[in-house]
């Protein structure tokens, strides 16, 4: 279990790491333990007992999800100082500028990819919450919605990273793909947000 009070304490410190990416996948360890929440909410419960089975796969897979975040949170940490460690490498000669170079585009591309992690799980988070809006507790469906929308928020957040970096790689063809992903992305997380902000609200009429 991550030491939650030590990682607030990095991340409002002056330290560069942790940041956007790490505290975006602590939203998502916030959002998954929401979605367990609602599961155990609607445990055992009448009116609910031909979803129990579904009930305990989606509360299986939020307690997954939570400790993928939780993995994530460091694993974004580590991928930013990795980056910063090889912008220290020497730059003497052209062999040594050449695999600075290198290592800077392999340490950036690796930085980009850990934030696309953390928005995928992101989002299977909120695939994982409209069921759950859908099946769960009728009583903890705004904490079903909340995930989502923690979780979407998280994405939006988390992509930044991916953005700024592409912003100094120099392989164009990668860019061009990254940057397309990221238009399909963010189109399919906002539709999927509004989704669930509609089944959220019709619940509360």
């Amino acid at each position: 279990m991550k030491d939650y009070n030590t990682f607030m304490k990095d991340l409002a410190s002056s330290k560069p790491a942790p940041g956007g990416g790490s505290a975006s996948a602590f939203v998502g360890v916030i959002s998954a333990s929401l979605c367990s929440m609602v599961a155990s909410l609607t445990f055992g419960k009448k009116n609910y007992e031909n979803v129990q089975a579904e009930i305990e796969k989606l509360s299986g897979k939020a307690t997954d999800y939570s400790g993928e975040f939780e993995s994530l949170m460091d694993e974004d940490e580590k991928a930013f100082n990795s980056m910063m460690e090889a912008r220290k490498l020497p730059k003497t000669d052209e062999q040594s500028k050449k695999f600075r170079d290198d290592e800077i585009t392999r340490t950036m591309k690796h930085a980009i990819a850990i934030p696309w992690r953390i928005a995928q799980l992101c989002y299977k988070t909120m695939e994982l919450s409209r069921r759950l809006c859908q099946v769960g507790n009728k009583n903890a469906i705004t904490d079903a919605a909340a995930a989502a929308f923690l979780s979407s928020a998280a994405i939006e957040a988390v992509l930044l990273n991916v953005k700024i970096n592409l912003k100094s790689l120099k392989d164009a063809k990668f860019v061009e793909s990254e940057n397309l992903k990221l238009r399909l992305f963010m189109e399919m997380s906002r539709n999927l947000t509004e989704d669930i902000r509609k089944l959220s609200n019709q619940s509360l009429q």
